[in-house]
């Protein structure tokens, strides 16, 4: 059976691109998760060739691309990525795996970078929240000011004079908010935001 040539493209910039270079059959994802790719993927038999414009087509991330590539090498299907031309060369089977051998070692030393970026990233982070912290910044929801006559409310409250709505019904607040804002209180912080 002789070899064929596929194309794999996942927008129309990309289908345009492989076109410009060679008249192949394109494959165009309309899936997510690339469900058009992996059904091509059981049709690609030793010989054929995978053309793409981009080695993002293969996978979101760079592991991902790595042991796409090495599927295709280990199955003999040879792949042409446009914006890598050494892989649009005529190149020899040795050469052709130095190629891709070359291929995997880049991707793998990005994606080393790439999670070291993203730890002194998230160390940094944590080193801002942190100092921010302690220059007395505070995150998240402003707390709600205790409204007026809150004081008088609270007490008839828990003297039982009245009801946790009625409380809240002159407080114009919900059961939840009335809750928080009384374990707020009880945890110290009816000093200055209380107003009577």
């Amino acid at each position: 059976m002789a070899a064929k040539i596929y194309g794999y493209a996942e927008n129309e910039e990309d289908v345009k691109a492989l076109h410009s270079f060679a008249d192949v059959d394109i494959i165009v994802e309309d899936m997510e998760e690339r469900g058009q790719y992996r059904m091509l993927r059981r049709f690609l038999r030793e010989g054929d060739t995978l053309m793409v414009a981009h080695l993002s087509a293969l996978g979101d991330s760079d592991g991902v691309v790595r042991d796409e590539v090495d599927y295709l090498v280990q199955r003999q299907i040879r792949l042409q990525v446009l914006e890598l031309p050494i892989t649009l060369q005529d190149l020899d089977e040795v050469s052709a795996s130095v190629a891709y051998q070359m291929l995997k070692d880049v991707l793998q030393v990005y994606q080393q970078r790439q999670e070291e970026r993203q730890t002194i990233w998230s160390v940094r982070q944590q080193e801002g929240i942190q100092a921010a912290r302690k220059a007395g910044r505070r995150f998240g929801r402003p707390a709600i000011a205790y409204p007026q006559g809150w004081n008088h409310i609270l007490e008839a409250w828990q003297a039982r004079e009245i009801s946790v709505m009625d409380a809240c019904r002159k407080l114009k607040m919900s059961r939840s908010t009335f809750y928080r804002m009384v374990k707020r209180y009880r945890q110290g912080g009816e000093t200055e935001e209380c107003l009577s």
